[in-house]
């Protein structure tokens, strides 16, 4: 109340939405006691609620459109939403009716991709723009690219490649898969708005809308494994190829082939994958929680690329999944996990090749 007792109507718009946050937040956390099936699953879902939360306080309260900057969306410590733990994802946030410019140098990881995102509000989150690697122009390892609605003057474009955007656009993620760590050199980057216009005193409406869309985002990427194929944790142990429009054009990309399958394993059992690798530069297997927090393949090697593991003379490349090494082929690490999820990734969509899977106990 004011200092004559009135009741105050500051920013009624704002209080509302952060109530729907606190309440989606409550909601939420019982989604995770509901589904949890042991206590450390319980306690890493308290932990990738609290995560998403963080990142999905950058991705909106902090962002400014007008003054975009590419930020790291995965850490060591944060590898959210089935994200590729052998990668980078970093996130700008854009507007449809700005003009941005993106320059940088290319490196030589083993992939790299644009992807402009659309979509706001209630709206469905979708991919407006697609820019690989393959179609990037770069000279003498540099890049730039404007991304506007409409064509730029030739004044403003330049030499520039210009990427088309729709009036709805709210961001650009940046894709870079990397074989191998020690070898190869990440790109680098910038953007910036070619008319952003004075900052505005945040309003009421403004803030509100920010509130709202930080929900639904949290819902999105707490609720994965009840959205993505949930049907996979009642089938552990066999995986089944998935086209990236299968699992969210928003969250993929058309030059991937996924395989994607759950792991349900006792202490002294084993996940065999047996395959033939096909013909693609890039291609990953890497173990995620049943929140799809990736294991983390820094510090306990829950991934690995084919640069890190060498066909036998057969081609043949053996993965085996499990909490223990008992020899059966190159070991990934559940951790001590019970259950979770494993996610093959082939780089230029290639026919998918055939993967055994098979459960051992115990050594060779």
């Amino acid at each position: 109340m004011d200092a004559d007792g009135n009741v105050r109507e500051w920013a009624a718009a704002s209080l509302g939405a952060w109530t729907f946050v606190q309440q989606m937040l409550a909601d939420l956390t019982k989604t995770v006691i509901e589904d949890a099936t042991s206590e450390r699953e319980l306690l890493e879902g308290l932990s990738v609620l609290a995560k998403v939360t963080a990142l999905c306080t950058e991705m909106t309260v902090e962002a400014d459109p007008q003054r975009p900057r590419f930020f790291e969306m995965s850490t060591d410590t944060r590898l959210l939403g089935g994200s590729n733990p052998d990668g980078r994802y970093l996130l700008a946030m854009i507007r449809g009716d700005r003009t941005y410019r993106v320059i940088g140098s290319r490196g030589d990881s083993a992939y790299l991709g644009f992807q402009v995102l659309a979509g706001s509000g209630m709206n469905p989150r979708r991919m407006a723009a697609y820019l690989s690697d393959r179609e990037l122009h770069c000279s003498r390892g540099t890049f730039n690219f404007v991304l506007s609605a409409h064509e730029p003057a030739p004044e403003v474009l330049g030499a520039a490649q210009w990427v088309q955007i729709p009036a709805d656009a709210t961001s650009i993620v940046v894709r870079e898969y990397i074989a191998d760590f020690d070898s190869e050199l990440a790109a680098m980057m910038t953007i910036e708005c070619l008319d952003s216009r004075p900052a505005e005193p945040l309003s009421d409406p403004a803030l509100a809308e920010t509130f709202t869309a930080m929900a639904w985002t949290i819902v999105k990427l707490i609720t994965l494994h009840r959205t993505i194929k949930p049907e996979l944790l009642t089938r552990p142990n066999v995986l089944v190829t998935a086209e990236a429009a299968e699992l969210g054009s928003a969250d993929t990309t058309p030059d991937n082939l996924y395989m994607i399958g759950s792991f349900a394993l006792d202490s002294d059992e084993t996940l065999v994958l047996e395959f033939t690798p096909p013909d693609t530069r890039y291609w990953n297997v890497a173990l995620e929680s049943v929140w799809h927090e990736c294991v983390a393949p820094r510090r306990q090697g829950g991934s690995v690329t084919n640069a890190g593991v060498r066909p036998d003379s057969a081609g043949q490349v053996r993965i085996a999944i499990g909490a223990r090494d008992f020899g059966h082929g190159h070991w990934l690490d559940t951790g001590g996990r019970r259950r979770g999820f494993v996610v093959v990734r082939w780089l230029d969509n290639p026919q998918a090749p055939t993967v055994r899977s098979t459960v051992v106990r115990g050594a060779p």
